[in-house]
């Protein structure tokens, strides 16, 4: 979640010199040799059964390809508040997703600290608002942005247990690639070529594909073997935690009292299960 919260600062620097599509490519291109290295140095190499393919592919329809597709050209047309408190809904809806798809059940203590959770976001989101206007259209692709980060976690769920981590993010990466080079060749390459090769013009391409791709993936897939689904996401809800850290101390932006109860009541959210389970063990 801290590398996620840093990609937002590097995303910026980026789009001063490319387009939100060949960022993506060059990220993931980067990102999946790099995985790719790694899977081999390690030995993490696994045959994938034939019936796994279609997982396979829709985990990499579903995220990067559609939630990439939809988040980019969502936040071009509704406002960055609007499109946070969308997007902030993926970990409160995904229990419902899991019990609908794979008839699991989530514990009610984690359900309420996503609840908690959800209005910390909410506040720290809403107590920068200073646009809440926007199109009907770039609020529906925030919508599809959620639900494609939905479908994602249902497909993890299901492959997670079946292949190591390196091998779900080789596989996923490759097949985003695939998915997102005919809309970068036809749309996006001439563009590209006229950009002069610099190393502070890529480094920041390179920030994105090596912590953003592929650390902060990585370790989130392991930790949700490790936790599951439901309390790994969760965690996204301290992403806009550390933007606005990080803002008060790289930016200046003021930490109002909105904010900062906002922040508290986001970690009270993610506390309260632990809490809950370590109150009933010794009850």
């Amino acid at each position: 979640m801290l590398f996620w919260s840093l990609s937002f600062v590097w995303y910026k620097e980026a789009y001063r010199f490319f387009t939100p599509i060949a960022v993506i490519f060059m990220r993931l291109v980067i990102a999946t040799m790099l995985i790719g290295i790694l899977t081999l140095a390690f030995n993490r190499f696994q045959k994938i059964h034939r019936t796994d393919w279609f997982g396979f592919a829709l985990l990499a329809f579903f995220e990067p390809f559609l939630y990439f597709m939809f988040e980019s050209y969502g936040i071009e047309k509704t406002s960055p508040t609007i499109a946070s408190i969308i997007i902030a809904l993926i970990p409160l809806l995904t229990p419902l997703a899991l019990g609908i798809f794979l008839k699991k059940t989530t514990d009610k203590s984690c359900v309420t600290g996503l609840a908690i959770s959800f209005a910390g976001v909410v506040l720290v989101v809403v107590s920068d608002a200073t646009n809440f206007k926007s199109d009907l259209l770039g609020v529906l692709l925030m919508f599809g942005a959620a639900l494609s980060a939905l479908g994602y976690s249902v497909i993890l769920t299901r492959l997670i247990g079946k292949y190591n981590t390196l091998m779900i993010m080789f596989t996923q990466n490759v097949l985003a690639v695939a998915y997102f080079t005919p809309f970068f060749v036809i749309n996006e390459y001439s563009s590209w070529t006229q950009v002069p090769f610099s190393v502070s013009t890529y480094a920041v391409i390179f920030k994105l594909a090596v912590f953003a791709s592929f650390v902060a993936f990585t370790l989130f897939v392991y930790g949700v073997g490790r936790i599951g689904v439901t309390v790994g996401n969760m965690f996204t809800y301290l992403i806009p935690v550390f933007t606005a850290i990080f803002a008060y101390f790289t930016l200046g932006d003021p930490l109002s009292p909105a904010k900062i109860l906002g922040v508290l009541i986001v970690i009270a959210g993610l506390t309260f299960p632990m809490l809950v389970s370590r109150l009933s063990k010794s009850g």
